[in-house]
């Protein structure tokens, strides 16, 4: 026998209701699963480039004061010219010559740098009693140890700290120097 094709069988090029709901819902499922880990991810990397914004400042002060054979002076600023009396330093902070050796910030001493606040989502807050770094001519912090608290405000990333110690080295710690968990105001 013979066969003869009268005409060839098309398929359609479209897809089901059945496989465009099973598509929509892998689709929101992986999406669903994606945007929280988004979200840590964004708050992390916010963290960690203020982190790093500010231990390269402070290695520039200490740099700058062995450089120069003089006292500088790193403090949070509002208006990049003076030192702002407060613990809060996201807003901006400033690195001054202390020309005069008096430990202060004076019109007379030199602006080395000025820094205007990164990202708003990170607060950085200093030791309660020590609101400047000072480094003296040898790279030294004197005094006791400063810790600067680096906190998500939306509350996603976990708060880190550094620690400048008296030797003027900064580090990392995901807890206080006695070990206690970071405060986040």
């Amino acid at each position: 026998m013979k066969s003869h094709v009268i005409g060839s069988i098309t398929h359609g090029k479209g897809v089901t209701l059945l496989e465009l709901l099973t598509t929509l819902a892998i689709g929101s499922i992986t999406l669903s699963l994606a945007v929280p880990a988004m979200a840590t991810l964004t708050g992390n990397n916010a963290r960690t480039g203020s982190i790093n914004t500010l231990v390269s400042h402070i290695q520039l002060a200490r740099s700058e004061a062995i450089t120069r054979a003089r006292r500088t002076i790193l403090c949070p600023s509002l208006d990049g010219q003076t030192c702002y009396d407060s613990t809060t330093w996201n807003q901006g902070y400033i690195l001054v010559e202390d020309s005069n050796n008096n430990k202060m910030v004076d019109p007379g001493d030199q602006l080395l740098r000025v820094f205007q606040g990164l990202d708003q989502r990170i607060t950085i807050h200093s030791t309660v009693n020590r609101k400047r770094i000072l480094f003296n001519s040898l790279g030294m912090s004197p005094g006791y140890n400063l810790t600067l608290s680096f906190c998500d405000q939306q509350q996603i990333a976990e708060p880190k700290a550094v620690i400048v110690s008296n030797t003027g080295r900064p580090r990392l710690s995901k807890t206080k120097p006695d070990g206690s968990p970071i405060d986040c105001p």
